[in-house]
């Protein structure tokens, strides 16, 4: 017998413990023909006939179905046993995992969630490499990265998830009152990073509305929000991290929209994925929630 039989062996189980389609279907969690269909084709790949069908609604088992029963459930205590080990294995997750983002996600949501994971993997070490540039994680200058952007590059090496969106606000400097505020000239970002969705959003509202430019221009969202909360301007920063610093304070648009909303994208190498440093590292970033602030 191969051992890709073991998935049809679960359904012969259930049904010759139950006895009927409905009570196999319950155990499994799937429905009657589902059941029906894989004992069939167990009995297909075997050559054999396990079950006979009974006038009460029964399956009442063979000979050949009582002279596997005991291979079959040998196949699922070796099962279980296997679970167990894996699950013991994921409470106890060891090892380095580096993970690149740009400085901002870097500072501003990874380290101050970092104890997260520390009290769930102990043993695990989470290395934090702040970096505009994209690392290439086929050549292992880092396990696990996040992005503003989904990648067309690394082919089908290259596993792309999307986590979520950061909502862009306009924020300001909160001790700047309203009416200065409105007279406050815009941070904007330099010609080398004029094709970002902020920058963008920003030279349109500036010539759409005539309003001025602060005396400086960034490169990042990191340096935005410094230049922001030092009262050099007013200028779009994520909302899920702006609101959680004290010094900002948003302003609210007259139409009352989100101006830019960018996704974050997890990107690991399909080679790197069945480690359990990987995966655990992977689950805790998942679980931030990047879309909101709830």
């Amino acid at each position: 017998m191969q051992s890709k039989n073991w998935d049809d062996l679960r359904y012969f189980l259930a049904l010759f413990r139950g006895g009927k389609l409905k009570a196999a279907a319950q155990a499994t969690g799937v429905n009657e023909t589902t059941v029906a269909r894989r004992v069939k084709a167990l009995e297909s790949d075997l050559g054999l006939s396990l079950f006979l069908g009974s006038a009460a609604g029964r399956y009442e088992p063979t000979d050949a179905a009582l002279d596997i029963l005991s291979y079959a459930e040998t196949m699922e205590s070796a099962n279980r046993a296997l679970q167990l080990r894996a699950d013991r294995t994921a409470d106890h997750v060891s090892g380095v995992v580096r993970i690149t983002a740009v400085p901002i996600i870097i500072n501003r949501v990874l380290v101050p969630q970092i104890d997260v994971i520390g009290q769930l993997h102990p043993q695990l070490t989470i290395e934090l490499f702040p970096s505009s540039d994209n690392l290439d994680l086929s050549r292992r200058e880092a396990d696990l990265a996040l992005r503003f952007a989904r990648p067309y590059e690394g082919g089908f090496r290259i596993k792309a998830q999307k986590l979520g969106e950061l909502q862009f606000g306009v924020y300001v400097d909160r001790k700047i009152s309203a009416d200065d505020a409105e007279n406050l000239g815009w941070i904007t970002y330099d010609d080398a990073n004029a094709s970002l969705p902020q920058a963008k959003w920003l030279e349109k509202t500036i010539s759409a509305s005539s309003t001025r430019r602060a005396n400086i221009r960034v490169a990042d969202v990191e340096t935005a929000l410094e230049a922001t909360a030092n009262g050099l301007g007013k200028t779009l920063l994520p909302s899920l991290i702006a609101e959680g610093d004290k010094r900002l304070r948003a302003l609210i648009l007259d139409d009352q929209t989100n101006p830019v909303a960018r996704d974050v994208w997890l990107l690991s190498h399909v080679d790197q994925t069945g480690r359990a440093s990987i995966l655990a590292a992977k689950k805790w970033l998942v679980g931030i929630k990047w879309s909101g602030l709830d």
